[in-house]
């Protein structure tokens, strides 16, 4: 069972592996990212990241449909992770996912603007959050499971 989809751009660190596995109780966490899958490097890294009881699957996009199926059918229970706002909406789309989104980090690029001290947009990011909500996604943002949900809605100014 798949029970959320977040959106950060550093992928996974220990407020993720941590504070959202013991959260949700977490058996898999499946990293779709194509610079992650081509990269043995950054999957090091991404594996020193992860609680050891917890299994760690990286895939890139193209693979991910494929994988987030299986792991839906599959008893355990687990968070799909991508880094951007745009890998999200591909992601929903190729796999019809129903799950809420989670926004849980993403740094200042130029032309962003801020929406909390953690998570900045771009009008392209903008877009494809109307996009999802048209789609009828659960959108918030919020960093850590103790943390504030900020939930993100058609009535936002930002979204006007």
């Amino acid at each position: 069972m798949i029970k959320l989809l977040r959106i950060d751009d550093r992928l996974l660190h220990g407020q993720v592996a941590f504070l959202w596995k013991e959260y949700l109780k977490l058996d898999t966490i499946l990293i779709c990212n194509d610079d992650a899958a081509d990269d043995s490097f950054t999957k090091q890294i991404l594996k020193f990241a992860k609680p050891k009881e917890v299994q760690l699957i990286i895939v890139s996009l193209g693979d991910a449909a494929e994988k987030i199926s299986s792991l839906a059918l599959e008893p355990g229970i687990s968070i799909i992770i991508v880094g951007s706002l745009f890998d999200a909406e591909k992601i929903i789309d190729m796999a019809t996912l129903t799950c809420p989104v989670n926004i849980g980090g993403l740094r200042e690029r130029p032309n962003s603007i801020s929406l909390c001290e953690y998570v900045a947009v771009t009008n392209e990011d903008i877009q494809i959050i109307k996009n999802l909500l048209k789609h009828k996604c659960k959108i918030s943002i919020r960093r850590a499971p103790k943390d504030n949900e900020i939930q993100i809605n058609d009535n936002m100014p930002l979204l006007s």
